[in-house]
């Protein structure tokens, strides 16, 4: 084999093959956005709240020539504000800048407060209430609203925690604010005003044009604007069609215009406030070389919303702006009018081709009604769906691969990974709701009945809107979605209760237990807990070593699934990784592993699976365990092989000081018991757990960044080449020629560590036999990290190998951490959702050819070597034969969708 390379001579290895990546896309393995979601600091709106921010006044194209903030009173009696402030903050400083309130805001009404005044540009605001001399930015900054006065001190996600602070609203990329986000950007043009009172600024506040309401008016009364019903006098009569043009943008931006349409979506509730309209006798089978621009238009009405339906033919009148780069019109109370002479019908878009990739061929689909075909779109991402209530679709008839998965990193991969954003699109449920922030609202999409996974062809029965917002081309429900049964849109059901058959009369596996721990978060000082919905603690957050479930009954919830998908892969030997390395946790060596063992037997008979004790070896080393908080494991079905000596471990080596060691253990394929039993041929079996790609590592020091392999790909290569030196030297002392390398390597199927394997001759199985599998979801995009890699002579003996894919395409809400995080629970007994790898699961001949007279050729009849076979006699909670399963129930854990746990 190669000579192993480190260090610098590895660093120029790494600058050839990624010199020319581009920013750093492959996101964190362990980062929030694969945790447990922890919902944000938020303030919970009150009866007195900020209604309106506008920080543009006076400036160039400004709409008022002085800043203000809006107060309203949500309650049936009058508030006096005496001795309580509004404070400023810039988008990243703290708050200097205080105005002392007076006053008393009426009940249902607002409270006008100026603010400083610009160059003079734009109308002057209503007579205030209060003024006060804060100049505030006209994109984005920070007001809060306290109950008391001299300056708030806090800064960040601290500040939606101060009691001292009512009411708190960031926006326009502002580092403090309540919830998961900021409101959006402002121009000098717009301000942001309250949709909703959730507390999560980003989806509770909307840009639009200013509306300045003084104290006793009805809000949203300010200014001179035709809210007596009468449209503006300049209002010009035009099409929907001249509306939006031909290009990105709207040619009347900014101008009243009145336009008929027909109503093809109503969003009169879920947040979206307004209704879609299109011109009548439009859609259809449509040509991009004769198709110029958009017929249909989003009005942004809170006022009128509720007043028309599906069907409806109608004329408005209104300001067109763009929100977002999403072109509407705003139409106020008495902008609406229902025709009683219909004007026709629209008939949904239907394209020749698939979804179009280009920006001019979506926008002249702005808002347009759209019935894609068959096989058009596939599901290619739901982490956020719990979230957002969004679907994330490949156009196309399979999900995005990851580049590293199909082609080696180089220019070519990294331009391909960069490329792979204009193939998605988003279906979204026509609402605002964060369902992170508001759990009792059933989440969009997802249910136990038809569950929506990675993979999944989609089938539209009904059509849907094409809609741009946040920086995001969606195809939008034509109401807010209510439930499965009425969405219009159906998902293949791609679960698959066995997996495929891989031949052979041996069966091998991987499988990553999602930090299987038996220690409880509720029983070890320090843990902070995740909380469900109810504010229930579920699994581990923080403040000790732990990882997995908190209570008793989440160690069930979590330890039934795995059980459950172990004993459905049909394996003979498992690799497990992110288990708890019981050694360090709670000086009880192999108690996690014991523990699951003893819980399979419990399922499958008593005697049915063993486990490989790693303490004599690591005791025979020197040492007292791994390293990190989780390790890897090996079980095994006694009456399918037999293990040959104790556990190997690579312990001590450089390459693995930030990684869990690799564990191997030779086994003999064993048929029949005493003296008729009979033995096949003998194979070494590793476990691994390469570094995650979500953390930099100072190994990486003066390369650049690479959006194929992600962080840490330097250390995973001194990895790769220490597995293949020790795996090569320890069969070479066993005398075993056929060895099989397993595990989660955080590396996709042509990345640079397992170039090492290949070069070497292993042969990657799941990729040989089952090319069409992949067995883990990031981003978008799906491949392979866990792999089983044969050598040469050990690949002869493989007859199939397979992904069970049942845990890569589920939804994250579906596994045990998340139980009752929302109103729906995807939470369901079996195999699904077990973990967030897909296990991979091998099928070869064993060897074994005849009776026990000779062992047959090639084999081993019992007696023919040393066997120590140290965990098969009884002992505590060793989970064999004549062993007990005292340990059962101790704990389990989980922590989320991190590589390195």
């Amino acid at each position: 084999m190669s000579t192993p390379t480190h260090g610098a001579a590895l660093r120029g290895r790494l600058a050839r093959v990624g010199g020319a990546a581009a920013a750093l896309a492959l996101g964190l393995s362990l980062a929030p956005a694969l945790l447990p979601t922890a919902q944000a600091a938020a303030v919970t709106p009150g009866e007195l709240q900020i209604n309106e921010v506008y920080g543009g006044g006076g400036n160039s194209g400004a709409s008022y020539q002085s800043d203000f903030v809006e107060l309203v009173n949500t309650s049936d009696a009058d508030l006096s504000i005496d001795g309580w402030s509004l404070q400023y903050a810039s988008k990243t400083g703290t708050f200097n800048n205080t105005v002392d309130l007076t006053g008393t805001v009426p009940a249902g009404g607002t409270f006008l407060i100026q603010l400083a005044s610009g160059n003079g540009n734009g109308e002057p605001l209503p007579a205030a209430d209060l003024t006060g001399g804060i100049n505030a930015s006209g994109s984005g900054g920070v007001f809060a609203l306290s109950d008391a006065q001299g300056n708030l001190a806090c800064h960040g996600t601290t500040c939606a925690e101060d009691p001292a602070v009512v009411d708190l609203v960031g926006w326009g990329g502002a580092e403090t604010f309540s919830g998961d986000a900021p409101a959006p950007a402002t121009t000098n043009a717009t301000s942001v005003s309250r949709i909703a009172a959730t507390g999560e600024n980003s989806t509770d506040f909307e840009a639009g044009h200013p509306t300045p309401t003084l104290s006793g008016a009805e809000p949203g009364d300010g200014g001179d604007d035709g809210g007596d019903g009468e449209p503006p006098a300049e209002a010009t009569e035009v099409s929907i069609a001249q509306i939006q043009g031909t290009g990105a943008t709207s040619p009347l931006a900014g101008q009243d215009v009145i336009t008929e349409g027909v109503v093809t979506a109503v969003y009169a509730t879920g947040g979206l406030n307004g209704y879609v309209i299109q011109t009548a006798g439009t859609g259809g089978a449509l040509d991009f070389s004769t198709h110029e621009g958009s017929t249909a238009v989003f009005v942004y009405s809170p006022d009128t919303a509720s007043e028309v339906a599906l069907g409806d033919s109608v004329r408005v009148t209104g300001e067109v702006s763009e929100y977002y780069d999403s072109t509407q019109i705003s139409v106020r109370s008495g902008g609406l009018e229902l025709l009683e002479q219909p004007l026709g019908t629209v008939e949904p878009a239907t394209l020749e081709g698939v979804f179009p990739t280009e920006e001019a061929q979506r926008e002249s689909l702005e808002h347009m009604l759209y019935l894609p075909g068959e096989g058009d779109f596939t599901v290619t991402d739901v982490y956020n769906t719990a979230r957002y209530g969004e679907v994330t679709l490949a156009i196309g008839d399979e999900p995005l691969q990851q580049a590293g998965d199909i082609m080696r990193p180089g220019e070519e991969a990294s331009a391909y990974f960069d490329s792979r954003d204009q193939y998605k699109v988003l279906l979204d449920d026509g609402r605002t709701t964060n369902f992170s922030s508001s759990p009792e609202e059933p989440m969009s999409w997802l249910t136990t009945e038809e569950p929506v996974r990675v993979g999944a062809q989609t089938t539209f029965t009904e059509p849907v809107v094409v809609a741009y917002s946040f920086d995001q081309w969606r195809l939008n429900t034509t109401t807010p979605w209510s439930s499965a049964s009425t969405d219009g849109v159906d998902f293949e059901n791609t679960r698959q209760d066995a997996p495929d058959e891989v031949g052979g009369d041996l069966t091998l596996s991987t499988f990553n237990v999602l930090n299987y721990f038996t220690t409880l978060g509720e029983d070890t000082p320090g843990c902070e807990p995740y909380t469900n919905m109810h504010g229930e603690p579920t699994n581990v957050r923080g403040g000790c070593d732990l990882r997995g479930a908190w209570g008793e009954d989440d160690l069930e919830r979590q330890e039934s699934k795995i059980v459950d998908a172990i004993s459905g892969t049909g394996a003979d030997v498992v690799g497990l990784t992110e288990i708890e390395n019981s050694a360090r946790i709670d000086g009880d060596p192999d108690e996690a592993t014991a523990t699951l063992v003893a819980a399979l037997n419990e399922k499958d008979g008593e005697g049915t699976w063993a486990y490989v004790p790693t303490d004599p070896a690591y005791q025979a080393l020197g040492l007292e365990g791994g390293q990190d908080a989780i390790t890897n494991a090996i079980i095994y079905q006694p009456a399918e092989v037999a293990p040959v000596g104790e556990a190997q471990i690579l312990a001590g080596d450089e390459a693995f000081e930030n990684a869990r060691e690799p564990i191997g253990q030779q086994f003999v394929p064993v048929e029949g018991s005493g003296e008729e039993q009979v033995e096949g041929e003998p194979f070494f079996f590793t476990i691994n757990h390469f570094k995650s790609k979500g953390s930099q590592d100072a190994e990486d020091s003066g390369l650049e960044a690479d959006p194929v392999q992600g962080n840490a790909r330097t250390s995973r290569l001194q990895q790769a080449e220490a597995l293949l030196a020790w795996g090569e030297t320890t069969a070479a002392e066993l005398g075993v020629e056929d060895v099989f390398h397993g595990g989660d390597f955080n590396a996709y199927t042509q990345e640079e560590p397992l170039q090492l394997f290949y070069e070497q001759g292993f042969v990657n199985l799941a990729e040989t036999h089952d090319p069409e599998g992949w067995s883990y979801s990031y981003g978008g995009m799906v491949g392979s990290l866990d792999h089983v890699l044969a050598s040469p002579s050990a690949a002869e003996r493989v007859s199939g190998a397979t992904d069970w894919q049942i845990n890569g395409p589920e939804p994250v809400m579906a596994q045990y951490s998340r139980y009752q995080n929302n109103a729906t629970d995807l939470y369901e007994s079996g195999p699904f959702a077990s973990s967030d790898h897909d296990p991979i699961i091998v099928g070869l001949e064993s060897g074994i050819t005849g009776g026990g007279d000779d062992g047959g050729e090639g084999g081993h009849t019992p007696g023919d070597g040393p066997r120590e076979n140290d965990n098969r006699g009884p002992g505590k909670n060793n989970g064999t034969p004549g062993g007990s399963n005292s340990g059962i129930g101790h704990g389990a854990g989980g922590k989320g969708r991190g590589h390195n746990g």
